[in-house]
């Protein structure tokens, strides 16, 4: 600015100095261009949660332009990986100040807002977009997005994008929206027409195909959604949620080399993600492959050496099957380091222990997972297995972290009525790792074939809901607190409290079960909130 300003002086005295006119537009262009590399390093950065490189490099943006929104949004961005939720809500306050009423930038607050878990804030700033902007769709699918991944109000969602619909009949995109909040709510062939109107209305869209295919999943169509996958990948090969799917599709056809090449494949494509990975030792679980299962353990911690669900997890398996215990030793010992404040590890410590003949050993870290949680059911019970005394009855054998559903090996059902509730213990604890997992197929393999769902709804809806918020990014936490069986026969009665939670969202209730066995081994006949 200052060389302009001295050149229109010098011009008007008389002087023409061309050369100066051209170092201050290039001093300008290179302002430019310097804080187009540093929100692009940024982003880059960010992408690889290198977050003080990313926190560098958008402060240089800033000082390149005081009111640059796009580093103001990248600051807040990284400080909430940081961990910094308050300094985040202050920097989008800057970005929203610098452009008052700027969609984009409004649309970056309220999703801060819902990855801070502020729903109802949220909610709000939605609400207030939507009516400064009717003719920008965005908004209401975001709110819509918000309705079912946070709120868990699927009926809302579907209201909101009909009410889009209504406004923009054409907008295919709302019609895809629509068929998945649809099949959230319970409307599975409500879903599947809506469905097929967001393909007619756009045949090329990957994403449209892939719903079709959950939903078939959701409706135990195996062949019907690996149709759909495979549309879906054929107008984007490199589509990893597609993949994943198509593999779940082949494991459930009964194809299981098929389905573990396509978790392959996936992982391929995704080299940073644990998620094929889990998928993949899922299915070598399932067919009892322990050697592979180990294998796509060790895979997943040479991504993230330090990761400690992996860590624990590997440990299990070696001490279940007693195997390389000193290794395992030493991976849940660090997992214990590395994250003290979750029970799980210093249960599966004392299992390691326990296995290596180290009893006094296995007690204290039995104890040490009761003090960091005292509900904690698989540590009381092996606390009360090693003798020492236990105030709730038992309801669960070594606990294995979400990243890996595995289930407990089983107890034969004896006709004592104890040995009949240590093995409906194990599969309540089971149950709950595969819930915990997100592994779909498993969870819902617990219920048994006369499985009736809460609130009179009919089998293949319910499931379908359930496919649907298990299909749900990040992770969820689920503990069964002071639990309560009664078995009688072949029937059991169980109810507990249920700690449910998923980021912020925080749910808790006494659940009541009842379980009968089928075939010899206990399935989940009823259930529901108290």
């Amino acid at each position: 600015m200052l060389c302009r300003m001295l050149a229109r002086a010098l011009l008007s005295a008389g002087v023409i100095l061309m050369p100066a006119f051209a170092s201050a537009d290039l001093v300008g262009a290179g302002a430019v261009q310097f804080e187009t590399d540093r929100l692009a390093e940024g982003q880059a950065a960010l992408r690889s949660r290198q977050l003080e490189r990313a926190e560098r490099a958008f402060s240089e943006a800033l000082r390149a332009n005081a009111g640059s929104t796009d580093a103001l949004i990248g600051l807040a961005q990284t400080a909430q990986l940081q961990g910094r939720p308050d300094k985040a809500r202050d920097w989008m306050a800057k970005a929203v100040a610098a452009a008052p009423g700027s969609p984009p930038i409004l649309q970056a607050q309220s999703k801060l807002l819902v990855e801070q878990g502020m729903g109802a804030l949220a909610e709000e700033h939605y609400r207030r977009a939507i009516a400064a902007n009717p003719g920008n769709p965005q908004f209401s699918q975001d709110l819509a997005s918000l309705y079912l991944e946070q709120l868990k109000r699927p009926a809302a969602a579907v209201t909101v994008l009909r009410d889009l619909l209504r406004r923009q009949p054409e907008l295919a995109s709302a019609y895809l929206g629509l068929g998945l909040a649809l099949a959230a709510d319970g409307k599975l062939d409500e879903a599947g027409r809506t469905l097929d109107e967001a393909v007619q209305r756009d045949p090329v869209n990957p994403f449209a195909y892939h719903a079709q295919g959950l939903l078939a999943l959701k409706q135990g169509r195996a062949d019907a959604a690996l149709t759909a996958f495979d549309k879906a990948l054929a107008l984007r090969p490199e589509f990893v949620g597609a993949l994943l799917g198509r593999g779940d599709a082949l494991l459930a056809l009964g194809k299981a080399d098929g389905a573990l090449a396509t978790y392959r494949r996936a992982a391929s494509l995704a080299p940073g993600s644990a998620v094929p990975i889990a998928k993949r030792a899922q299915a070598l679980e399932r067919l009892k492959r322990p050697d592979e299962a180990e294998a796509a353990y060790r895979e997943a911690l040479k991504l993230e050496p330090t990761h400690t669900v992996v860590l624990n997890n590997l440990a299990f398996l070696l001490a279940s099957r007693k195997q390389r215990l000193d290794e395992a030793l030493g991976l849940a010992q660090r997992a214990t380091t590395l994250d003290p404040a979750r029970a799980d590890h210093f249960d599966t410590l004392g299992v390691v222990l326990l296995a290596r003949g180290d009893q006094a050993g296995a007690r204290k870290a039995f104890e040490r997972a009761v003090a960091v949680d005292p509900a904690h059911a698989g540590a009381r019970q092996h606390l009360a297995r090693v003798g020492a005394p236990a105030e709730a009855p038992a309801a669960a054998g070594p606990s294995a972290p979400a990243a890996s559903p595995r289930e407990i090996p089983k107890e034969a059902a004896r006709s004592s009525t104890d040995d009949a509730a240590r093995a409906l213990s194990t599969r309540l604890e089971a149950w709950r790792q595969a819930w915990e997992s997100k592994d779909a197929g498993r969870y819902l393999s617990f219920y048994g074939k006369d499985f009736a769902p809460p609130d009179g709804r009919d089998r293949g809806t319910w499931e379908a809901e359930r496919r649907v918020r298990l299909d749900k990014k990040g992770e969820i936490h689920v503990q069964i607190v002071a639990p309560e069986l009664r078995v009688e026969g072949d029937t059991a009665a169980v109810s507990f409290e249920q700690r449910y939670r998923a980021g912020a969202l925080v749910d808790t209730g006494r659940k009541r079960m009842a379980w009968h066995r089928e075939g010899g081994e206990w399935m989940i006949r009823r259930e529901g909130m108290q």
